[in-house]
């Protein structure tokens, strides 16, 4: 059986069945994957052992956002956004406040996410490299047990990947929820089910048409690294369209969960891959760049209207679904949050780390975030911040130009503009959540710093975290027209 994606003007049509036949691992046999559906069945009509006592859910829907900052949907405080779905579905379930993800790119972001790893250690940190043949995702762990397994939207994983999904659609925002609904509607119902739902809002461009009902650019909240120009909050406004769209898509697949009578037996997750596309947030390591918003929900298993303030990396969400799926997954770096989820029982954890590389420009940082700190160590600090090319022709971008061609820019805001960075940032997210004002030479900090920097360099080593020999060249100019391949 297959779904055609003609009206997808971004890729390759949907089918259903393993795309392109065995894995070159030679995982996955007719045999095995038989075998594996008894046992799955089993498992989910008898308790399992993992954090939770019940049988496990009847399938795990991950939908993930494509630039969303961690604070624009209601419920994390931006009332000007309209996301009643996001919002009913943390009332209903948990909310992360202080999630954050392992880097700030979408396709490197992406695969940590699937496989549980830190984005080196994936060997696909950069932008727009495939995942190699030998990474476990969870796709491939639930397929390999008998799950029915299926991508719908954004793909950007590479092809060696699509061996472990039976059904792949690839589909822009606008057209996300008819055809999430088609393939749930079309799955086999004697098996547990995964969908990962990834749109590509509210990913830039910006056509103008999100949503029926525009956002009002007077009514867009600005965040102090922006400047309060019209242009930017023309360009926040179509953004806040876009993520309104995404929400109304979230509604409609769980109106359909509501409607087969499963909604309490399914495992739903929601979080964005990196931060808005607008300067000083995607591509960075500040919090507007890797804070996201995360929430889970499965009412069979998990009190509605928790919230959680401990912190989470993104690479604890595939340990989170094999666990509940009563499987293992020896080889993602982060860990099961069942046991916060079940009975908040755990506090998080102690620290996250994440990293910045190369995304249409050269890149290489790395950042340490506890609850109250951050260190930011440039290793490439001979070079600006740079923001992602789409975000440099942006109607944002060109009043940051003529903003600072008059000197009215803040010095938080021109930093941007400098032609070189510090080599650390240290930050006191207590006193100044925003990220403005660098202490890091500040000697009330000293021995923060000292201890973030042992943290920091011990995560390196720990999982073998080392420096391309050679930079890779930019794929862009700083005015954002891309340049030719050497």
């Amino acid at each position: 059986m297959t779904i055609s994606a003609t009206a997808s003007p971004i890729g390759s049509g949907g089918t259903f069945g393993r795309r392109g036949g065995s894995r070159p691992d030679g995982h996955g046999s007719m045999s095995t994957r038989a075998a594996a559906v008894v046992l799955l069945t089993l498992a989910a009509t008898a308790p399992h052992a993992g954090a939770q006592n019940g049988p496990a859910p009847a399938g795990v829907i991950v939908f993930i956002a494509d630039d969303q900052d961690g604070r624009d949907a209601g419920v994390y405080g931006n009332p000007a956004i309209r996301t009643p779905n996001i919002d009913r579905l943390a009332a209903a379930g948990v909310r992360f406040d202080r999630a954050f993800l392992t880097t700030s790119s979408c396709s490197p972001s992406r695969s940590s996410i699937l496989t549980g790893r830190y984005p080196h250690s994936t060997a696909a940190e950069d932008l727009h490299t495939p995942l190699p043949a030998d990474q476990t995702t969870i796709a491939r762990l639930l397929g390999d047990a008998g799950v029915y397994t299926a991508s719908i939207g954004k793909w950007h994983l590479g092809d060696v990947e699509r061996a472990n999904w039976e059904t792949i659609v690839e589909v822009p925002g606008a057209d996300l929820a008819d055809r999430t609904l088609e393939v749930f509607e079309r799955r086999p119902t004697d098996r547990p089910f995964f969908l990962w739902v990834a749109s590509t809002d509210p990913h830039r461009t910006y056509p103008g048409t999100g949503t029926a009902t525009p956002h009002d650019p007077a009514d867009v909240r600005i965040p102090p690294y922006l400047p309060d120009h019209p242009r930017v909050r023309e360009d926040l406004a179509a953004y806040y369209d876009e993520s309104a769209r995404f929400d109304s898509a979230v509604g409609q697949v769980l109106a359909a969960l509501d409607a087969e009578g499963i909604a309490d037996e399914t495992l739903v997750f929601y979080l964005s891959d990196n931060g808005m596309p607008f300067p000083r947030a995607k591509t960075t390591l500040f919090d507007s760049g890797i804070l996201t918003p995360f929430i889970v929900r499965w009412p069979r298993e998990i009190v509605g209207g928790a919230v959680e303030a401990g912190l989470v990396s993104a690479i604890d969400i595939a340990p989170t679904i094999a666990d509940a799926m009563g499987l293992e997954m020896p080889t993602a770096q982060g860990a099961s949050l069942m046991p916060t989820l079940a009975d908040g029982s755990a506090t998080g954890r102690d620290a996250v780390f994440a990293e910045a590389n190369w995304h249409d420009y050269e890149q290489f940082s790395r950042a340490v975030r506890t609850g109250r700190f951050k260190l930011v160590r440039n290793y490439y600090w001979d070079t600006p911040l740079w923001h992602p090319a789409d975000s440099v022709n942006s109607i944002t971008w060109e009043a940051f130009l003529e903003l600072d061609a008059t000197g009215r820019l803040t010095s938080a805001q021109r930093y941007l503009m400098q032609p070189a960075r510090p080599f650390e940032e240290l930050y006191d997210l207590a006193s100044e959540p925003d990220e403005l004002t660098n202490v890091v030479d500040d000697p009330a900090y000293r021995d923060e710093l000292a201890a973030l920097r042992i943290r920091l360099d011990n995560w390196r080593v720990e999982t073998d975290d080392r420096m391309p020999a050679e930079r890779r060249l930019d794929g862009f100019n700083r005015n954002g027209e891309p340049l030719p391949p050497s």
